[in-house]
């Protein structure tokens, strides 16, 4: 349309919409007129008699673009999501699991108190742990939640419901998870953490054959009742002719912990952990794919 008929458009829209009856031709070409030498601004006189007096203000607002808007409902604050609803069975599997612990890390340097509850929270259910206790226990602050796995293991859960640890079922109890570049994890069952479970020094020093499969020997070492040289635990001796890659972690000590044997390595993140088996030997756990066995010769 033509920037000289725009405004007399407007009108004549505005004017029907809201309820002028009859506009004359006069009227029409009154108002054309106006509009050519105002450039399009609807007119100010009485020039169109026949239209409402609310209509022509409505259209002069309308060409100013600060026409009135009429009231805005209030916009509702976005709810939060709510949590999924957990299937009846995983409810009753936490319930049966759910049970105070002691988190700890592989050679029990750092740990803190960490309770499984049966209460839905969040992504899974809920945790009650003392976060400043525990805060040495570096992904600990991750945890939000966890959940019982069908294949009988433990997940820690972030916010975001993604698996933060993953236990699985050890002895006496307990679980332990394996952290890719962080180490050995253990929720222990505090009634064994707190008691060697019978085991005696007497009972393990001495000499060890150690084997990926029964039967075949890959290496052999003592258990000495004796202070190890580093003064962490009793010492350790090997016998020559070990599998090298056994011996990368660099063995210099062990000790009894929790009804496991542990070997300790060169730094503090290298620990090997044997738990007893039934037929009296010991294997290490977590196994992580490859068995390692340790028995008498």
């Amino acid at each position: 349309m033509a920037p000289r008929h725009m405004g007399l458009a407007a009108v004549l829209v505005l004017a029907t919409q809201m309820g002028a009856t009859q506009i004359s031709a006069t009227q029409v070409s009154a108002t054309q007129a106006r509009a050519d030498a105002t450039m399009g601004l609807v007119p100010t006189g009485p020039l169109l008699a026949g239209v409402p007096a609310g209509a022509l203000a409505g259209a002069r607002l309308a060409q100013r673009g600060d026409a009135p808007s009429g009231p805005t409902a209030p916009t509702a604050a976005p709810r939060p999501p709510a949590p999924p609803r957990l299937d009846p069975a995983v409810r009753e599997a936490g319930a049966r699991l759910a049970a105070p612990f002691r988190l700890t890390n592989a050679d029990g340097a750092r740990s803190c108190s960490f309770a499984l509850k049966a209460e839905q929270a969040g992504p899974g259910l809920a945790v009650e742990f003392d976060r400043q206790a525990c805060a040495i226990i570096g992904f600990s602050a991750q945890v939000a939640a966890w959940l019982p796995d069908p294949s009988g293991s433990l997940r820690l859960l972030n916010v975001q419901g993604r698996t933060v640890a993953e236990f699985t079922e050890a002895t006496n109890g307990s679980y332990e998870a394996l952290r890719e570049g962080d180490g050995v994890y253990f929720l222990a069952n505090p009634a064994a953490a707190d008691e060697d479970t019978g085991i005696k020094v007497e009972e393990v020093v001495g000499e060890w054959d150690l084997a990926r499969q029964a039967g075949t020997p890959v290496c052999r070492w003592t258990l000495l009742d004796q202070p190890a040289t580093n003064g962490n635990g009793k010492a350790l001796a090997i016998a020559s002719g070990c599998d090298a890659a056994l011996l990368r972690f660099g063995p210099v000590a062990w000790d009894i912990e929790g009804g496991n044997i542990l070997v300790r390595g060169d730094t503090d993140a290298a620990v090997i952990r044997f738990a007893r088996q039934e037929d009296g030997g010991w294997a290490r756990t977590p196994e992580r794919g490859r068995p390692l066995l340790m028995n008498r010769p």
